[in-house]
């Protein structure tokens, strides 16, 4: 056993570590000192927040009692950065152009600004990572435990000292999160300070990790070779027969879309990347990196079956083996890289939760409701937004620990990680519709995600309360009211399937579906129209190119004064004075509809787009340009562009005769040189 003292010492101390290293981050990005910040190194590090604990623990486990189904958790991100990264592109450019600032600001923006759909998204984003938080919670309680019992192989039922620990991590991680995710209300500016401490986590695990797997496999194994050979005794499968079918095809579809649809992930993918090449570094650097942090995850499961006591925690392997045999300074180590991946995702999540909140829930309100949330007339709205941030982030990290607390008896760790990965993938076709069908509609997106959340709450979310209800425990076995037909595991008959692979065949098929039809049936208006052009069409945009299809006006004094409520005095004055070349706002002068637009995507960097949407609908007057007018201007300019395309063609065709012309000239020149050449010779 290791002491207490030590463990807990180093752990404060490590944390520490990430708050100086956080706070010096962020003063040399202020500094314009932040080169390295900035560079593809970080941001393909950053993305390692894929890898929680998870990876580190559960994936072990998941080897120890699945075979090679653990694989396909690195699979799908790698199929995706490697033969999917022009759409990652794609979703970085548009994040770029529309300041996009998380996963419901990117889907409410592509469908006309949707405040309706970025609530629905932002609610389904907070319930589905809830049971993801709880999985870091108890990985990090259980991890204590284990490195602090007398026995870490024997059987450790909960106690309340492992609700207390997972209080006290989710309490020090909103701490974190509040001081270096909340210091700007500017959501679209990258959080430098955070993403440093991401990306030196990413190190510390991927250290941890490789250490013991070359302990375990050449210290206890003596090579791969020796270690493998152990896999059939154990009664680990590695014939492809035993471990690919449905639910390693439906993993592999669910990490794919998690390396998307995740707030997190998006989170750093899009909102913290400071430059869209560094996707061409991450695109084989971060398969690269997921190859590693694998590669002895399969040792570890085998060598700790062989090893270990029966019942000994598949999950803990990379915690017993180590204790197992007296190496306490490898196992403190492991501790401390398990520890950081839990608390990467945990700071991540949180922050990206809190935006979405804030900007989709608590500042639309505040626009209905001013009184409510104690403002007064031509009160700023940059304390509401920090501290909604901050509460949101305390919120979300409660509702994590209560869930932790609720499924204690889960057991493993990897079922509660696709609960939640099931749960955002609802987001999957919504997104592919927004980058790739124009006449995809909001209704229709609406349809499709109330739909499969629904269906994925009802078959796989209410199903994880099993061992703390028993209403659920019988609904599951009869299902309601008695009707067997609608059991939340065997809907509609559909037996014989894997609880997994049954809820996301249901919520994803009735999520498709619902879209689909339903776009089929309504049309989009004017607003979202043009956002399907600007999302479907980024690529054919130039740089600098605005698209205002508003006539619109509003005294700039006006736009000033309700700048200054969002942004703040500076920031707001520092705008204006880019546009009017002094500091001195006139009166009456009208701004441009060229800098209302701008000015919408610069406050849809704090608040969101349909939120910046709102706000200016309030003081802008003017009038939208009809859909019909829009045409109108695409036909006179399809008319121009057919009648430059036909003088090309005829110039083409005139060349062509120039070139024939010619060719017939030389000819008959040689001609007459032969018929000079003839009468010679005869005279």
């Amino acid at each position: 056993m290791i002491s207490g003292t030590l463990v807990f010492g180093t752990s404060i101390a490590y944390v520490i570590l990430l708050f100086f290293l956080a706070y010096i981050s962020d003063k040399n990005a202020r500094l314009g000192k932040g080169k390295l910040l900035r560079s593809p190194l970080v941001f393909t590090l950053a993305l390692s927040v894929y890898c929680t604990s998870w990876t580190f623990y559960g994936a072990v486990g998941s080897a120890a009692r699945n075979g090679l189904e653990f694989f396909a958790i690195y699979l799908g991100p790698t199929l995706v950065f490697i033969g999917w990264w022009f759409g990652l592109r794609k979703l970085i450019r548009i994040g770029h152009k529309q300041r996009i600032t998380s996963i419901a600001d990117f889907v409410s923006s592509r469908f006309g600004k949707s405040e309706r759909l970025a609530i629905l998204i932002t609610i389904m984003a907070v319930v589905g990572i809830t049971p993801y938080i709880a999985l870091q919670l108890k990985a990090i309680s259980t991890s204590l435990r284990v490195i602090l019992t007398d026995s870490p192989n024997a059987a450790l039922p909960q106690t309340g000292d492992e609700v207390g620990l997972a209080f006290g991590v989710a309490a020090a991680m909103a701490l974190f999160s509040v001081m270096f995710g909340t210091r700007n209300i500017n959501a679209n500016e990258q959080h430098h300070g955070v993403v440093a401490a991401i990306a030196f986590e990413a190190i510390v695990k991927f250290i941890a990790l490789i250490a013991v797997g070359l302990f375990v496999v050449f210290g206890l194994g003596g090579g791969f070779e020796a270690t493998y050979a152990r896999a059939e005794d154990v009664g680990v499968a590695l014939d492809a027969s035993s471990n690919f079918g449905p639910r390693w095809i439906t993993i592999t579809i669910l990490s794919a879309a998690a390396i998307i649809c995740l707030p997190r992930q998006f989170q750093i993918t899009v909102v913290e990347n400071a430059n869209e090449n560094h996707l061409r570094t991450a695109s084989w650097a971060f398969p690269l990196y997921l190859f590693g942090i694998s590669i002895f995850t399969m040792p570890i499961a085998i060598m700790g079956l062989s090893l270990l006591p029966a019942g000994a925690d598949p999950d803990m392997f990379v915690l017993t083996l180590p204790l197992a045999y007296d190496q306490q300074a490898l196992a403190l180590f492991a501790f401390i890289g398990g520890f950081s991946s839990a608390t990467s995702m945990i700071i991540i999540a949180s922050i990206a939760l809190s935006i979405m909140i804030s900007n989709h829930i608590v500042v639309p309100l505040a626009l209905r409701s001013p009184k409510l949330f104690g403002l007064k007339q031509g009160q700023g709205m940059t304390r509401l937004l920090l501290t909604s941030r901050r509460v949101s982030i305390s919120a979300v990290l409660f509702l994590g620990f209560l869930y932790f607390w609720l499924t204690s008896g889960s057991g493993a760790l990897a079922p509660i990680g696709l609960i939640s990965f099931a749960g955002v993938a609802q987001f999957l076709p919504a997104i592919l519709a927004a980058l790739y069908w124009r006449d995809a509609t909001v209704s229709g997106a609406l349809a499709g995600l109330l739909v499969g959340f629904v269906f994925w709450a009802y078959t796989s979310f209410l199903p994880s309360f099993g061992t703390a209800s028993p209403f659920i425990t019988d609904l599951l076995l009869y299902g309601p009211w008695q009707m067997e037909f609608l059991r939340p595991q065997v809907l509609f008959g559909l037996e014989n399937l894997d609880p997994l692979v049954h809820s996301v065949f249901w919520s994803l098929l009735a999520n498709s579906l619902a879209l689909i039809v339903v776009s089929f049936l309504t049309q989009n208006n004017t607003v979202g129209q043009l956002q399907a052009a600007q999302f479907v069409d980024v690529f054919k945009q130039t740089e600098n190119s605005q698209y205002s299809f508003t006539r619109s006006s509003a005294p700039l004094n006006d736009l000033l004064n309700m700048t200054q409520r969002v942004l703040g005095t500076e920031h707001a004055g520092r705008l204006f004075a880019t546009y009017s070349n002094s500091n001195r706002i006139e009166q009456n002068k009208d701004a441009s509809p060229h800098f209302i637009a701008n000015l919408e995507k610069e406050l849809a960097g704090s608040i969101g787009a349909a939120s910046a949407h709102v706000l200016l609908g309030q003081v802008v007057s003017g009038d939208t340009v009809t859909l019909e007018e829009v045409m109108q201007m695409a036909d006179e300019t399809q008319q121009i562009l057919e009648y430059s395309q036909r003088l090309e063609q005829t110039a083409t065709e005139l060349q062509s005769t120039t070139r024939q012309l010619q060719a017939a000239n030389n000819q008959l020149r040689q001609l007459d040189q032969q018929k000079d050449e003839f009468l010679s010779q005869v005279s």
